[in-house]
């Protein structure tokens, strides 16, 4: 039986659906481009999910968790690069004005 909510676009899966009566040669240039499965990052039989709505919005948080954290690297690299390369732009402007 089919759950609506994997039809629902508006709703982000987690993993991706495999079609059967694709060729092996899709899957196999596809795959390296896709994230992991949840199925090979845990250990089969090793822990036991919890029920997938809990599974989902407990790894929604730590995803938008950790994008968060990359962000606030990002940015705080990008706050020092700009700081750092602030003179020589000042300068460079500078430079091309002309007096008066």
């Amino acid at each position: 039986m089919s759950d609506a909510r994997d039809q629902d676009p508006a709703i982000p899966t987690l993993t991706i659906q495999a079609d059967p009566e694709a060729p092996a040669a899709m899957h196999a240039h596809t795959a390296q481009d896709l994230p992991p499965l949840l199925t090979d990052v845990v250990a089969r039989g090793a822990t036991q999910l919890p029920p997938d709505p809990v599974l989902r919005a407990a790894l929604q948080a730590e995803l938008e968790h950790m994008l968060a954290q990359a962000l606030e690297r990002a940015m705080l690299h990008v706050r020092e690069e700009m700081e750092a390369e602030l003179p020589a732009a000042v300068t460079r402007v500078l430079s091309r004005l002309r007096p008066g």
